[in-house]
């Protein structure tokens, strides 16, 4: 049997995972005055913080283009192109590399998504920061070719 304080433990992720969810949380303050309204009260900076932590929760755009906090299986592809349009701010090339800026957090799953077209799609591979993907093209010869498509690609 779950301990009292097991048990409000796990209801507190529960409730934390739920507002994650909502994709509308941008600052710590505004999480903790959720989880009040929820009955959690008393939650400091430094315990949403570790929530925060121990979830793995990065910030990144909403489909609005807030940037709030979201949970790492939130970023799975995009489903609608509205999503990746909120993500992705630009594509473009220095003759070498293809370069694509993202919101903050969103060049890791661009950059997955990138990764599986593969060399069919003329991308040898890709690097990514938090906001910056670094695309190597699979031949410099066709950057323009490989670029657009990737624009087209991410309705950019």
């Amino acid at each position: 049997m779950l301990s009292s304080r097991k048990k409000n433990e796990s209801a507190l992720i529960q409730t934390f995972k739920g507002l994650l969810k909502d994709q509308c949380y941008g600052s710590q303050s505004q999480l903790a005055d959720a989880l009040a309204e929820h009955g959690f009260d008393n939650m400091s900076q430094a315990k949403i913080s570790r929530l925060l932590s121990k979830l793995g929760a990065v910030k990144m755009r909403n489909a609005s283009s807030q940037v709030v906090y979201i949970l790492p299986d939130e970023l799975a592809v995009p489903k609608t192109k509205q999503a990746i349009q909120s993500v992705v701010v630009s594509v473009k090339h220095n003759g070498m590399q293809i370069i694509v800026k993202t919101g903050i957090g969103g060049a890791p799953l661009i950059s997955r998504m990138l990764d599986s077209m593969g060399e069919s799609a003329g991308i040898l591979g890709t690097l990514a920061g938090d906001d910056t993907i670094f695309i190597a093209p699979a031949s410099v010869d066709s950057i323009d070719q490989i670029t657009e498509d990737i624009k087209k690609i991410l309705d950019v």
